[in-house]
């Protein structure tokens, strides 16, 4: 991939590439057939280190069977297909001490299995997605996302303090290459 081909057709178009938290979630609802569901849902998200609980603006989820079909490469599928083989050789039977517990339970198991793909942003400014979560990981739609909200991340809108604190100047370097790559892939240059 020729990345400074790349990088010189981001810097005449970057203006177009930044989008609002609001336009990111509003492009995935529609591209993916998402709906919101509450933060409260994902229980485990209050101890998420990659993303900062009070910040989470949105969470999404896609459970339509068409669409994901659509969205998981055949290794994803094929690792999901093994999540439900090892679930069902265990003979898992969770236990729950209410409903909200078991409800919990079984998304886990459904994004494990890949019946379910949820998404949750992150906000620390109040303007943009500062972060994201894919959650059972679909490679297509964390670069669409990718797509979207490097923009304003790679232009500095977003600055660095808003930045997990351990990273790396060579992991930055590597993230503006798969943003170069996730908006050829997308076609945004």
């Amino acid at each position: 991939m020729d990345y400074k081909m790349l990088h010189e057709k981001f810097e005449r178009r970057k203006q177009w590439l930044i989008f609002d938290k609001e336009e990111v979630v509003r492009r995935v609802m529609v591209r993916y057939k998402a709906r919101i569901i509450p933060k409260t849902d994902i229980m485990d998200l209050v101890n998420d280190d990659q993303l900062s609980y009070e910040h989470i603006f949105c969470c999404l989820t896609i459970d339509d069977p068409r669409m994901l079909d659509q969205v998981f490469t055949a290794k994803e599928r094929k690792d999901h297909q093994w999540e439900i083989d090892d679930n069902a050789r265990r003979g898992m039977v969770y236990k729950h001490k209410d409903e909200a517990h078991r409800l919990y339970n079984q998304l886990i198991i459904d994004e494990q299995e890949g019946r379910r793909l949820d998404i949750v942003f992150e906000s620390k400014d109040g303007k943009y997605v500062t972060g994201f979560l894919t959650r059972d990981m679909s490679e297509q739609v964390a670069s669409y996302i990718f797509a979207h909200v490097g923009g304003a991340k790679f232009t500095g809108l977003v600055p660095r303090s808003f930045l997990p604190a351990d990273l790396t100047d060579e992991e930055i370097k590597m993230s503006y290459r798969w943003y170069l790559e996730s908006l050829e892939r997308w076609n945004k240059l």
